[in-house]
C-alpha cells in the first residue's frame, strides 16, 4: 500500500480529505507543513498533494524535489509558478472535488501496475538499533556482522554509526583497526562550526561507511539530540541502511536513536534475572516500530528459553544463535585482513530475514 500525503492549512480541505477512502493507497494531512522532514523521510510517501497557499511553500516544494522521490502535485491557483521552474511538478485547481479526483487517478496507476510490480520485492530503507540491557552479550559484535553481512548481499549502501562514548577508542575502531581515524568527534566539530557534511566523518572498511564514536568523554558531552538528528537525516538521504550500535544507557542519546529507528535488535543472554530490566526498557520503544530480540551465546543448559523470552516480552525471538567455543571461533576480514570481530555469519543470517 502506497502512501498519498497533503500538505495544506486550509482546514475545511484538511478534514474533507482525512474521509476520503482508498483500497491502495494510506492518505496523510499535515497541517500548514508542522514538521514536514520528519514525517516525510520516515514514510516516505509515493506521491504529496502541496497546497500552494501552505507558509514555507518554497521551502517544502524545494526540498521535495531536492531530497525525495516523492511526485509532487502542486495544488491551488498556481501564481508562484514560475518560481518553480525546472521543478518536476504537476500543478492543478484546488478543490475537494478536484483532489478526490487525484486520489483516484493514483488508485488507478497503482492498479494497473500492480501485477508488473508484484514480481519484484522492494525493500525500504532501514535503520537498525542494536541494543541491549547488559554487558557482555555480543551486541557490537553482532552489529557489524549485521552490516558485513548485508554488504555481501550487496542490498545497498550501509553506514555503521557507533555511538558506545566513552573515554578513548570504542571497540568498533579497536577491534576493526581503525583506530585513530575520523570519527563522530570531527561531525560535532563540524556542527559546531557551520559545517554539517557528515562525510568528512566517515571511515570505509570492506565497503561499509562507518561513523566512530568521539575518543573524549568531553567531546561527547557536546553531542546532543540535535545533532542526532540531523546526522541521521543527512545519512537518510545517502544510505539505504543505517545500523546503529547503542549503549546501554537511559540517556537522551541512545532513547532517541531508538526513536529514530525502523527496527530494534534486542540482544540478550539466557540470564532469567535481567528479565525485570527487559521490562523496564520496553516502555521506551515506539509502538509502531519493529522489535526483534535475539539470544546470542546460546546454550541448551541456559536458564531462560525463547518461550520464556517470548512471555516476558512480548517480542519475537529470532533462532538463537549459539555459544562458540575458542578453538571453533573465527573472525570477520576487513578490505582482506584479520579483524577482532567473530564471525557470526549463520546466525546473523536468521535474524536479517526477520528484518528485510
Amino acid at each position: 500500500m502506497g502512501i498519498i500525503l497533503y500538505i495544506g492549512n486550509d482546514k475545511n480541505i484538511t478534514d474533507s480529505i482525512q474521509k476520503f477512502s482508498s483500497s491502495r493507497n494510506r492518505i496523510a494531512v499535515l497541517d500548514a507543513g508542522f514538521n514536514y522532514r520528519h514525517y516525510i523521510e520516515e514514510y516516505m510517501p509515493d506521491y504529496i498533494l502541496l497546497s500552494e497557499s501552505t507558509d514555507r511553500f518554497r521551502e517544502i516544494s524545494q526540498y521535495i524535489t531536492d531530497q525525495t522521490s516523492s511526485n509532487l502535485i502542486i495544488t491551488g491557483n498556481n501564481k508562484e509558478g514560475h518560481i518553480l521552474s525546472g521543478i518536476p511538478a504537476v500543478s492543478c485547481p484546488e478543490t475537494v472535488e478536484q483532489l478526490k479526483k487525484i486520489v483516484d487517478v493514483i488508485n488507478n496507476i497503482y492498479s494497473e501496475t500492480e501485477a508488473e510490480s508484484s514480481k519484484f520485492k522492494f525493500l525500504r530503507q532501514e535503520v537498525i538499533s542494536f541494543y541491549s540491557i547488559q554487558g557482555g552479550v555480543g551486541k557490537t559484535t553482532m552489529a557489524v556482522n549485521a552490516a558485513w553481512q548485508l554488504q555481501k548481499k550487496k542490498i545497498g549502501k550501509i553506514l555503521i554509526l557507533d555511538l558506545n562514548f566513552c573515554e578513548g577508542p570504542s571497540d568498533i575502531p579497536i577491534r576493526l583497526d581503525i583506530n585513530g581515524s575520523r570519527n563522530i568527534g570531527d561531525y560535532i566539530n563540524d556542527v559546531i562550526g557551520g559545517d554539517g557534511d557528515i562525510g568528512k566523518s566517515i571511515v570505509e572498511l570492506n565497503g561499509i561507511d562507518i561513523m566512530s564514536a568521539p575518543y573524549s568523554l568531553y567531546q561527547s558531552d557536546s553531542f546532543n539530540i540535535d545533532m542526532l538528528d540531523g546526522l541521521i537525516y543527512s545519512a537518510r538521504n545517502d544510505y539505504d541502511v543505517i545500523i546503529a550500535d547503542i549503549p546501554f544507557r537511559y540517556d537522551n542519546i541512545s532513547l532517541e536513536m531508538i526513536n529514530l529507528s525502523t527496527t530494534s535488535v534486542l540482544v540478550l543472554s539466557q540470564e532469567i534475572r535481567f528479565a525485570p530490566r527487559i521490562l523496564g526498557f520496553k516502555k521506551f520503544l515506539p509502538e509502531n516500530q519493529k522489535k526483534i530480540a535475539v539470544l546470542n551465546k546460546f546454550e541448551n543448559s541456559g536458564d531462560m528459553a525463547i518461550d520464556d523470552l517470548e512471555k516476558i516480552t512480548g517480542i519475537p525471538v529470532c533462532i538463537p544463535i549459539p555459544y562458540i567455543p575458542s578453538e571453533r571461533k573465527s573472525l570477520t576480514k576487513g578490505d582482506n585482513k584479520i579483524t577482532g570481530i567473530i564471525d557470526l555469519e549463520a546466525g546473523v543470517n536468521n535474524l536479517l530475514s526477520n528484518i528485510f
